[in-house]
């Protein structure tokens, strides 16, 4: 019984996670708040921290292809999903510190400019690769230089999401664990 709540409780978190990226992808696709301010990377680090590496790989692989189906993708849609992938499994380095909340706070903003940079470096090498830019090593630097506002508006998306959500995440632990020790033996009385 208890067994089925925790398995229950997961879905219902991989589901949420995944049903908030791919809003967010929609919405902002549809109204161009900000091109490349994406939720994908925070919602993979809450997977790895929450319920380890195969959520870390499953969210942001499913938040990428329901939205794509939805909201369409390029031909380097293998490429976005591989970057994203690899930041999924990448989170679980974060895991790590899941006891040493500052230090993982902290680590998350060098995690954030590093998966930034993976996605851009990853991404537009496959936009290069794939013929939108000269096959030349001009054209390889066109495409990163043409991305920079787009790598920009990720970063500091992800240099502020990430963090955030971390501090949510050990806020909602900190609660969890106070109603448990403190609160509940409390009402029983």
């Amino acid at each position: 019984m208890i067994k089925n709540r925790m398995n229950l409780k997961n879905i219902a978190l991989i589901v949420g996670l995944i049903t908030l990226a791919v809003s967010w992808r929609i919405i902002n696709n549809s109204f161009q708040i900000a091109p490349n301010l994406e939720l994908v990377t925070a919602v993979s680090v809450l997977a790895a921290l929450m319920l380890g590496w195969r959520a870390a790989l499953f969210v942001p692989i499913a938040t990428m292809i329901i939205s794509d189906i939805i909201i369409g993708n390029s031909s380097i849609f293998i490429f976005t999903w591989g970057s994203f992938a690899l930041i999924g499994l990448g989170a679980i380095l974060l895991r790590k510190l899941d006891n040493k909340p500052k230090i993982q706070v902290i680590s998350s903003v060098g995690f954030a400019t590093a998966s930034t940079f993976l996605f851009f470096v990853i991404t537009n090498f496959g936009v290069w690769l794939q013929g939108w830019y000269p096959a030349t090593l001009a054209g390889l630097i066109d495409s990163y230089i043409m991305a920079i506002p787009f790598y920009r508006t990720m970063l500091i998306g992800n240099l502020i999401l990430v963090p955030s959500s971390i501090i949510i995440w050990h806020l909602i632990k900190s609660y969890q664990t106070t109603k448990i020790l403190v609160i509940d033996p409390l009402v029983r009385k």
